[in-house]
């Protein structure tokens, strides 16, 4: 059956955050010590206001478990980027599908110190991300770097945390292996919008006669910029924008975003990229986003967006549970 459940969501340290303290602190170390101006409304996020936002965060993570659990994938792809923890300035693919057996990854919000913090861990379905990466440059004409050796690319890291925080809570009771594919979302010069719609576009075109279920699920975004000038600040027109093309079917208009350089679309704005990927698949499989939640943080400097796709074979799937 083609790809019939995508998901997508922000991986912002502060979407794990279990206490205003905890929080506070994280807008401190991003933001406050850095010296940068910060915009009025952040005062608002405190109190009963941050309750309710981290609320809404769980309640999305949890609609999102659900959405998975119920598919009950035999594979999940999932699309991330890196933050200089997997590859040095030595060499950044533009796109790279890791083929070894088995990856690691230090849990969400886990201290990133490779010798003490817990980790997650998952099996790599080896066979189909060779296949995968076999039609995709074969076939479907795309540039994409691979490797077999984590070591070669961890850094000591492990996985960077687009792809660990996915893995902590989706598959937090589940085993199910997963197709890792990295797009370079940060490091500029990057990937066009209308590329990573495109590369989405072509994995449901050669998975559309695999008989098993598979889910792909993009992981980061929406605007933001951790640490950077606009640190905090937030472009929530922007984010609602995007939002709004996934839910309408139409994530083919986003294709113009990344097309020029500008202050907004720098920094972890990049990570859209991701969610552009899961769209194009999942409209190719005639699937449209259902969006769950849009909560702007200016504390953990990121627009938080949580969405899902289902096909209607996956609708049925749901529906008989």
């Amino acid at each position: 059956m083609p790809v019939g459940l995508g998901l997508a969501a922000s991986h912002a340290p502060g979407t794990y955050a279990k206490s205003q303290e905890e929080m506070d602190m994280l807008w401190d170390r991003l933001s406050l010590s850095r010296g940068i101006p910060q915009p009025a409304y952040v005062a608002e996020e405190t109190g009963e206001k941050f309750k309710d936002m981290m609320a809404r965060v769980d309640a999305s993570h949890k609609a999102l478990i659900k959405a998975f659990d119920d598919y009950k994938p035999d594979i999940l792809i999932i699309i991330g980027g890196d933050q200089s923890e997997m590859f040095d300035r030595s060499n950044v693919p533009q796109f790279m599908i890791y083929t070894g057996e088995h990856a690691w990854a230090m849990k969400a919000a886990a201290r990133r110190d490779p010798e003490t913090s817990p980790r997650v861990e998952t099996d790599i379905e080896v066979e189909f991300s060779k296949w995968l990466l076999k039609k995709l440059v074969k076939e479907e004409n795309f540039d994409i770097a691979f490797s077999d050796t984590m070591e070669n690319f961890g850094r000591g890291h492990g996985l960077p945390h687009a792809f660990g925080n996915m893995i902590s809570y989706i598959m937090d009771n589940t085993k199910v292996p997963t197709v890792l594919i990295y797009e370079n979302t940060y490091d500029p010069p990057s990937l066009t919008a209308k590329r990573c719609y495109e590369l989405g576009q072509a994995i449901a075109r050669v998975c559309k006669n695999d008989p098993r279920r598979i889910a792909i699920m993009g992981s980061g975004g929406l605007a933001h910029d951790p640490g950077g000038k606009r640190s905090g600040w937030l472009d929530i027109p922007l984010d609602k924008w995007v939002l709004e093309q996934f839910a309408e079917g139409n994530g083919k208009a986003t294709q113009s975003m990344f097309s020029y350089d500008s202050d907004t679309m720098i920094g972890g704005t990049g990570e859209i990229r991701a969610w552009i990927t899961v769209a194009g698949a999942m409209e190719e499989a005639g699937a449209r986003a259902t969006v769950l939640d849009y909560v702007p943080a200016a504390k953990t400097v990121t627009g938080l967006g949580f969405a899902y796709w289902q096909t209607e074979d996956a609708k049925a799937v749901a529906a008989a549970k």
